[in-house]
C-alpha cells in the first residue's frame, strides 16, 4: 500500500523531519524551535512511527522543558505507548499552570475513555467544551465519536444531536444520529433519522441498507425491500443488499422473487452452503421439490457440515411419505445440530408415522425441552397421544405447556376437549371460558380437530352458553 503521509504536511515539516532524521543517522545534536517540534511529534504520530515520535517528544523536552504544547505533545506521545497514568500525571500538573487550555481536558478525558471511566471523561470533556470558542462542532463530534468507538451510544448521542443543533445541514451528523439509536434499538427515531440523513443525501447506499435492516426488524417487510432496491441502484456492488432484500422478499411470501435475488447474492459472494439451502427453502415454500432437492444438495456439496440443508431435504421427503429416506436425512440434520427443536420435532413426525411410538414420544419431548415457549410441539405430542388413546398423558402434556404459555388459546381449547373426551365436564367448561374469553378464538375450528366432539351436546351447551 502506498504511504501517502507526507501529503498532509507542509514543506516546512517535511524538511523538519528531514534534518530530525539525519541528526539521528548521524548522531549529531541539531536544535528545532517549539513549532517544529509539534510538527515532527504529529508527523510521527500520525505516521504511526511511535519510536519516532517518543524520541521527538523527549528531545522537546530537553531542549523546550518549560513548553506547555510541548508536554502536551510527550502526553499525546505516552498516550499512544499505552502509557496513560504517566499522560495523566503530566497533564494533572498542566493542569494547574494553564487551567482554561482545552487541549489538557481532551486529552485528560481521552485518558478516562481508555481507562473505561467514561462518566469521569464526560466531565473532562464537558469542561473542555466550555472553554471552546472555535469549531466547536469538531470537538463536540470527535468527543461523540469517542464514545461511540467504547460501544456506548447513549452517551454519544447527545454530543451528535448538539452538532446538527448547530448545523442541521451536517448529514454526517444525523447519520451517526441514526446509527446511535439503531444501536440503542430505538428504532422508530433511528428510521426519522436515516430518513432526514437521505434528504440531505440520497445517494448513500449504506444509509438505504440500514433503512432496509430497520424496516425488516421491525416487520415491515415490504418497506425493506423499497431501501434494499434503493442500496442496490446506488451501489450495484452493495452484495449484502441481495442478500437482505431476499430474505425479505422471502418474509413476504415473495419466494420466487427471493430465489431470483438470492441467485444474484451467489455472485458476489463465497458463502454459497447458506445461500443454497435458503433458495432451496423457497423452491420447497412452493412446491417446486426437485428444485429444492437440487439446491438442498448443492448446499451439502459445499458444506456436508452444514445441518439446514439436511433438514430441508428430510422435510421434504417426509412430505412425500418417504419416511424411511426422511429419517437418513433428518438424523444427519439431528446429529449435526442436535440443540435445534425443529429437527427433533420433525424427527418425532417421522417417527409417529411407524411403529415407533417410544422414538416419537422422545422426540417431541426433546423438542419441547428445547424450547417450551413453542406450544406447537405439546400440542403435537398430545395429538399423538390422543390418536393412542391417552387423554390423560395428552392433559398432563398441555397443563405442563400451558404453564409456559398461560394465555394460549389453541392450548385452552385442546385442553377443554380432551378433558371432555375424559368425561371430566367441570374442567371442560373452565379451559373453554378462558379460551372464549379471548375475542380472537375461533371456536368452531375445534370440531376440525376433534370431529368426535360434533355430536356431543353438552360439549356444544357449554360453547352456547359462554358465547
Amino acid at each position: 500500500m502506498i504511504d501517502n503521509t507526507e501529503n498532509y504536511f507542509d514543506d516546512d515539516t517535511l524538511e523538519s523531519v528531514d534534518r530530525f532524521e539525519t541528526m539521528i543517522k548521524n548522531n549529531k545534536p541539531c536544535y528545532f524551535d517549539v513549532h517544529e517540534f509539534e510538527s515532527l511529534v504529529d508527523f510521527y504520530l500520525e505516521d504511526h512511527k511511535l519510536a519516532k515520535a517518543t524520541q521527538a517528544s523527549e528531545l522537546a523536552i530537553q531542549q523546550h522543558p518549560s513548553s506547555i504544547s510541548l508536554q502536551l505533545k510527550q502526553a499525546q506521545v505516552l498516550i499512544g505507548r499505552g502509557e496513560e497514568i504517566k499522560a495523566l500525571t503530566i497533564l494533572k500538573k498542566l493542569k494547574k499552570i494553564e487551567s482554561t487550555n482545552k487541549n489538557i481536558y481532551i486529552l485528560i478525558g481521552n485518558i478516562y475513555n481508555i481507562l473505561k471511566k467514561p462518566q469521569n471523561a464526560k466531565i473532562q470533556f464537558d469542561i473542555a467544551l466550555g472553554l471552546c470558542y472555535d469549531d466547536k462542532e469538531d470537538l463536540l463530534f470527535s468527543i461523540a465519536v469517542s464514545f461511540e468507538h467504547l460501544g456506548l451510544y447513549e452517551m454519544a448521542l447527545p454530543y451528535f444531536k448538539e452538532v446538527h443543533k448547530l448545523d442541521a445541514e451536517d448529514p454526517e451528523a444525523l447519520f451517526e444520529i441514526a446509527y446511535c439509536y439503531e444501536k440503542l434499538q430505538q428504532d422508530e427515531e433511528s428510521i426519522e433519522a436515516y430518513k432526514a440523513y437521505l434528504d440531505l443525501d440520497p445517494f448513500s447506499d449504506n444509509a438505504w441498507y440500514n433503512l432496509g435492516i430497520l424496516y425488516n426488524r421491525n416487520d415491515q417487510s415490504l418497506k425493506s425491500v423499497e431501501a434494499y432496491d434503493f442500496c442496490i441502484a446506488v451501489n450495484e456492488k452493495h452484495s449484502k443488499a441481495y442478500f437482505n432484500k431476499a430474505n425479505a422478499l422471502a418474509l413476504c411470501d415473495k419466494f420466487e422473487e427471493a430465489i431470483k435475488s438470492y441467485i444474484e447474492y451467489l455472485e458476489f459472494e463465497d458463502d454459497h452452503a447458506s445461500t443454497y439451502s435458503y433458495i432451496g427453502e423457497c423452491f420447497e415454500k412452493i412446491e417446486e421439490f426437485d428444485q429444492a432437492m437440487i439446491y438442498y444438495e448443492n448446499a451439502i456439496k459445499e458444506d456436508e457440515k452444514f445441518s439446514d440443508p439436511w433438514f430441508g431435504m428430510g422435510l421434504i421427503l417426509l412430505y412425500q411419505d418417504k419416511i424411511d429416506e426422511s429419517l437418513i436425512y433428518l438424523n444427519e440434520a439431528k446429529s449435526l445440530d442436535d440443540t435445534n427443536p425443529d429437527y427433533w420435532f420433525a424427527l418425532g413426525s417421522a417417527y409417529s408415522r411407524l411403529p415407533e411410538a417410544q422414538k416419537a414420544v422422545h422426540c417431541f419431548r426433546e423438542a419441547i425441552d428445547l424450547d417450551p415457549y413453542d406450544s406447537t410441539y405439546a400440542i403435537t405430542l398430545a395429538e399423538f397421544y390422543h390418536q393412542n388413546n391417552k387423554e390423560e398423558a395428552a392433559i398432563d402434556v398441555l397443563l405442563e405447556s400451558l404453564g409456559f404459555c398461560p394465555e394460549d388459546v389453541q392450548l385452552q381449547n385442546n385442553l377443554a376437549a380432551y378433558y371432555m373426551l375424559a368425561a371430566d365436564t367441570n374442567a371442560a367448561e373452565h379451559y373453554l371460558r378462558k379460551a372464549m374469553a379471548n375475542p380472537e378464538n375461533k371456536i368452531e375450528d375445534i370440531f376440525i380437530q376433534f370431529p368426535e366432539l360434533k355430536n356431543n351436546n353438552k360439549f356444544k351447551q357449554i360453547i352456547k352458553a359462554n358465547q
